[in-house]
């Protein structure tokens, strides 16, 4: 149990702290691994790759921000 003393109110202490962080979906290209926020017209916006490659974090097309479909793999 830890004890915080402040002058300031509670709502300025934990500002922010509560924001509901968005839904993430993991999606695979290949060997890579990308955890994405969904966007509209089912693409996902890239938050974090996942790859023991260094040369894919590299890649301008996987950097996060980018715009890639939810369901790469699908016909």
């Amino acid at each position: 149990m830890s004890l915080f003393w402040t002058p300031m109110s509670m709502d300025a202490v934990f500002a922010g702290q509560l924001k509901e962080t968005p839904a993430l979906r993991e999606v695979r290209a290949g060997d890579v691994t990308m955890l994405c926020s969904i966007a509209e017209n089912g693409m996902g916006r890239i938050e974090r790759l996942i790859s023991p490659r260094p040369e894919d974090y590299l890649n301008p097309e996987w950097q996060p921000g980018q715009y890639v479909p939810l369901y790469p793999d699908e016909p």
